[in-house]
């Protein structure tokens, strides 16, 4: 129900508005706005309210374009100049999104809020002084404030300042148990930690994700299958892309034995590529889900009839784990995208292989491990990757270790570890390759390393990728 009563003059149309928006009923609530601007244009309120609509149904740009209107008229009010910098944030216009949370806070200076969407713009240009500067602020002024906590967790791990970060997160779930972002934050530091208990991490993920999503449903009935039938398999991520899953994920795919498997892709990956449309080509079906939310994802999963519901991100950047916490599936698991089992009770079991339980066989940490018989993923170089070759120390004399791995994960205690090697192996050098490897996390990395004797001479830190090839070839 769109319309708006009969009669109703332009402030009321915007309370309106405002009682559909807080209800979730954004359509509703942007077409009250709009007959509000029917009957005054200049109407500052509708205006930027129908800009925050905008924002929550993701066009960041046209809510841009509604609260300067807003903001036009009204120049000096601080929560205006908020959230055209929150929008300009999202729609990437970041220099110009600092320049209005600055001038928020110039007309509010204690505004904890504009101070927690500064420090995010200050994070994103690289700025992590500036970005844990005014996510400190943010908290001292609203220490309530569950989201404030939340964001300066973020600048922590970007800073690799792991226990502060952890620490964060966890008051940003003291203060709302069910902030599934501040969930997925805590329970992906844990793995980074250093020198934390298996099974204390185990029962960590339990109990947080049992606060954030509940007891799951009961189990769906089996669906009836004529004898022979192939047993349906879907597979949910976002990152069917470019990306590194995918060089493990696609030899799966590969081979299927579609005569007993009919595989079913849900996609929530946002910038496809070549790969994708590879993948595509690969399924049996392929669902779209990015226009879908959890209720309507895991109706479409029971519709299909899936029998096996695989998810392939656990607790890493846009998962979808309130649809598995609904159980649409008879049977469900984790695989590949997660260094573990992540606590949900609606998950069956997380697929790994013996060398990965090892280490836990025997304690209750490993209870919902499905260690199979063989490696759990095979690797496929990427196509243009080269012909396997001996190694490059046989010529050089010179051993070359490398990683690509996420900065956050090259903590102390891993620096500290690659340390040991290179003294042991005076002819080798370390090589790093990653993007976000700027300025900071230079000083940062080549200052830890020197901690330990090891001298910026014996280090090669790289940022991005390389130009016109694969890691392979570089590598090679």
């Amino acid at each position: 129900m769109n319309d708006a009563a009969p009669g109703s003059g332009a402030q009321d149309l915007v309370r309106q508005g405002m009682a559909r928006q807080q209800a979730g009923d954004l359509d509703g609530a942007a077409a009250c706005y709009q007959q509000a601007l029917e009957q005054q244009p200049h109407n500052a309120d509708a205006l930027h309210l129908s800009g925050l609509v905008a924002l929550q149904q993701g066009d960041p740009e046209e809510a841009v374009v509604r609260i300067q209107h807003a903001v036009d008229y009204v120049p000096d009010h601080p929560v205006l100049r908020n959230n055209l910098g929150l929008a300009m944030h999202r729609a990437g216009t970041l220099v110009a999104a600092a320049g209005q949370l600055q001038k928020a806070l110039e007309l509010k200076p204690g505004y904890a809020g504009a101070h927690m969407n500064l420090g995010a713009v200050f994070s994103d240009l690289g700025d992590r002084e500036s970005a844990l500067e005014h996510g400190l602020e943010a908290v001292e002024l609203d220490p309530e404030r569950a989201e404030a906590w939340f964001n300066l967790g973020l600048f922590l791990l970007d800073r690799v300042e792991l226990p502060q970060a952890l620490e964060a997160f966890r008051r940003a779930l003291a203060l709302n148990p069910k902030y599934a972002a501040a969930a997925t934050s805590l329970l992906y530091c844990l793995h980074l930690g250093e020198g934390l208990d298996p099974q204390a991490v185990a029962e960590e993920h339990r109990r947080v994700t049992a606060a954030v999503y509940g007891a799951p449903p009961a189990r769906p009935q089996p669906r009836q299958r004529e004898p022979g039938a192939a047993l349906r398999i879907g597979y949910l991520s976002g990152d069917f892309r470019r990306h590194a899953v995918n060089h493990f994920f696609e030899p799966l795919l590969t081979h299927h034995d579609r005569e007993r498997f009919e595989v079913h892709l849900y996609s929530d990956t946002r910038q496809t590529d070549d790969v994708t449309d590879r993948l595509m080509g690969l399924a049996d079906h392929w669902v779209d889900t990015r226009a879908l939310d959890d209720d309507a994802l895991a109706k479409r999963i029971r519709e299909d009839g899936i029998d096996v519901l695989v998810d392939l991100a656990g607790h890493t950047k846009g998962n979808r784990l309130g649809v598995f916490a609904q159980r649409p599936a008879l049977l469900q698991l984790g695989w590949l995208g997660y260094p573990g089992h992540p606590g949900l009770e609606a998950i069956d079991g997380q697929l790994v292989d013996s060398l990965t339980v090892e280490p836990l066989a025997g304690t209750p940490a490993a209870r919902d491990l499905i260690a199979l018989d063989g490696p759990f993923a095979c690797f496929q170089p990427a196509e243009h990757a080269p012909e396997v070759a001996p190694p490059p120390c046989l010529e050089r004399e010179t051993i070359t270790l490398g990683s690509l791995h996420k900065l956050e994960k090259i903590g102390p205690e891993v620096i500290a570890c690659w340390s040991r090697v290179l003294q042991d192996l005076p002819n080798a050098r370390l090589l790093l390759v990653r993007d976000h490897l700027d300025a900071w996390q230079r000083r940062r990395l080549l200052g830890q390393f020197l901690e330990h004797g090891i001298g910026e001479e014996r280090l090669e830190l790289m940022p991005g990728r390389p130009e016109g090839g694969s890691f392979q070839e570089f590598w090679a």
